[in-house]
């Protein structure tokens, strides 16, 4: 059994918008939580941005407003994280995970969302875009938005840990 496999505690992010007070103050507090690896829902923006999060494992999306995605993504080979257009399917801790930025609209991509929920291929179905947090099942599927690391939009910077075993979650503030 590798590493991966026994991964309890993630931590979901979404929306940093090179926000680097409140990744730097994530960073501190993954560290802090144990968290074994994070998996960002795009909207990271700049390759600067994703260097802040080195020393953690980070599994991520491109999002929309990510215009850099060559520089992003030699970012990301360089501190060995995964970067992909969405959607990027993970087996983490014996679960399967989908993760998607979003969709055009907040409503299409609820829809989204809950499509893939509802398809029974995951046990967690992570997505962003909104600046919305949203903590549901679906059938037995998890879903998460973990809101928004920057704030913008929503008032508050937050985040999700995720127990991979129990598929409970925490929402935290930086």
């Amino acid at each position: 059994m590798n590493a991966v496999e026994r991964m309890n505690r993630i931590a979901v992010i979404s929306d940093s918008h090179d926000r680097l007070e409140n990744i730097r103050r994530f960073v501190e507090t993954a560290r802090r939580e144990g968290v074994e690896a994070v998996i960002h829902a795009g909207d990271i923006i700049s390759p600067f941005a994703l260097r802040e999060l080195r020393g953690l494992r980070v599994y991520a999306v491109y999002g929309n407003n990510d215009g850099e995605k060559l520089l992003l993504s030699r970012v990301a080979a360089e501190m060995g994280f995964v970067i992909s257009e969405p959607p990027l399917f993970l087996s983490l801790g014996g679960r399967e995970i989908a993760v998607v930025h979003g969709a055009s609209t907040p409503a299409d991509t609820a829809r989204l969302a809950e499509a893939l929920a509802r398809s029974g291929m995951f046990h967690v179905v992570v997505y962003g875009h909104t600046h919305q947090l949203d903590v549901r099942k679906v059938g037995e599927t998890l879903v998460v938005n973990p809101g928004t690391l920057s704030g913008y939009l929503a008032g508050r910077a937050t985040f999700a840990i995720v127990n991979l075993e129990t598929l409970e979650v925490e929402i935290l503030e930086v």
